[in-house]
């Protein structure tokens, strides 16, 4: 397993193989996420970090810290109390081989919530099973050009304030658009449901995948689903990884995928 942004490769002992890519395709992701011109960083070499001034968690994170030997405590404190400063919330992302006992003590003793979403792994050698969606339903392949109507399916279905549809469309700015797949689904012509592939060699990691609650139940994210999984498979990707919601976990499985690791994530809200 190796880091582009931090030079030498790193080699965790994982029990399980299909766990490195999990961890590698979300640390890339994250790096890009990063690279944003618009956004700040810390700028350090031992960890990929953002920051804006969007009062949501998503624009403000720390993700895949690797502390030399010794200084773990002493950087998790340094950064910390940088982004605690800034008095906005903030997400510190982390993964089997990056997040030890010591750091995470350190986080909850700073106030930092606790949670833990399933990393899934499925092999793309077949044929993806498809299940045509209900009637009036049609799955678009779209570019950057419909990043705002999928930035306003994603705040809705994800429950974000609405305000928050155009700094979406910025954070996706970076990501190179013949390595970020995007899928649109319409009901009637009226969009309601999106996902996206984020592919790294032959991995493909699904992200963002959300259908709005007056549409579910109808199949529409788990074509949604299936045709990013169909796009990447015929790109050349001989595996799949993505990390699930417990609501969106039931479609996951029946498309194959198994859970191999936990991914930790700490969130910090600062007190009213």
């Amino acid at each position: 397993m190796s880091h582009p942004a931090y030079g030498a490769p790193v080699t965790p002992v994982l029990a399980d193989p299909r766990v490195a890519p999990v961890e590698d395709n979300l640390m890339e992701f994250l790096r890009v996420t990063a690279s944003n011109p618009s956004f700040g960083t810390e700028g350090a070499a031992d960890l990929h970090t953002w920051h804006t001034t969007v009062p949501h968690p998503v624009f403000n994170g720390i993700a895949g810290a690797r502390f030399a030997p010794g200084e773990e405590l002493r950087r998790t404190r340094e950064v910390l109390a940088a982004y605690v400063g800034r008095g906005l919330p903030f997400l510190w992302w982390g993964s089997p081989s990056t997040m030890t006992a010591e750091i995470a003590d350190v986080l909850v003793a700073a106030g930092m919530l606790r949670d833990e979403t399933p990393g899934m792994h499925r092999v793309l050698d077949g044929p993806v099973p498809m299940a045509p969606p209900g009637p009036g339903v049609r799955i678009h392949v779209v570019g950057p050009e419909c990043h705002a109507a999928t930035a306003r399916v994603m705040t809705e279905g994800f429950g974000f304030p609405a305000e928050l549809a155009g700094p979406i469309v910025e954070m996706m700015a970076p990501f190179d658009a013949a390595h970020l797949l995007t899928v649109l689904a319409t009901v009637d012509g009226q969009p309601v449901a999106c996902g996206t592939a984020w592919l790294t060699g032959r991995t493909a990691g699904l992200y963002n995948i959300t259908t709005l609650e007056a549409a579910r139940g109808r199949g529409i994210g788990y074509a949604v689903t299936a045709t990013l999984l169909e796009m990447a498979r015929d790109r050349g990707c001989t595996e799949a990884i993505l990390h699930a919601t417990e609501m969106g976990r039931p479609v996951y499985e029946r498309l194959g995928f198994e859970e191999v690791c936990r991914m930790p994530m700490f969130v910090w809200v600062p007190q009213l």
